[in-house]
């Protein structure tokens, strides 16, 4: 198993990373919106009433809403470690031209999110089992359409060299 902050491997005796210190967590599920932890038989959450989905590996919550994505690239603000499944790499794409669309406020956010913008792509090549280096396909004007073929490509089932993998 790889440590999803650092992409180390992790002992299966191991607790937490011997890296980074991150906790190796269990299949707990959880709310989605109140986050109370249930057990894993449970459908609906009996605090709120809502409907329940599964942790990853490591015990965090996949990204699955506009919302949580753009928190998990900011969050993640210099991170080119781990991966990026595909709504959380579309979605802040989605962000990044709603906050660029207006001509005077598309020049404040623009060092805003260059940076984000350039890791997550990263994590997302990561997903799909391809290194970060990758990106500079998109320097070579006809190679931009292959990189974005490359980006929207399913990831790769369970743990690779970068992590485990970000889907449920």
């Amino acid at each position: 198993m790889y440590c999803r902050n650092c992409g180390s491997v992790i002992g299966s005796n191991l607790p937490e990373c011997a890296v980074c210190g991150s906790l190796r967590g269990g299949g707990t599920s959880y709310c989605q919106e109140c986050g109370t932890p249930t057990q894993a038989a449970a459908c609906i959450c009996a605090r709120c009433g809502c409907e329940l989905r599964a942790s990853l590996d490591d015990g965090t919550m996949p990204i699955s809403t506009f919302g949580e994505a753009v928190k998990s690239c900011f969050r993640k603000y210099a991170t080119v470690r781990g991966r990026a499944n595909r709504v959380e790499f579309w979605m802040w794409w989605l962000f990044v031209l709603i906050a660029t669309a207006f001509v005077v406020v598309g020049w404040l956010m623009l060092p805003v999110v260059i940076i984000p913008t350039i890791c997550v792509t990263a994590r997302r090549l990561h997903d799909t089992g391809r290194s970060g280096w990758w990106l500079l396909l998109g320097l070579i004007p006809i190679a931009n359409l292959y990189l974005i073929y490359l980006l929207a490509q399913r990831g790769e089932e369970g743990s690779n060299r970068y992590g485990i993998s970000p889907s449920a």
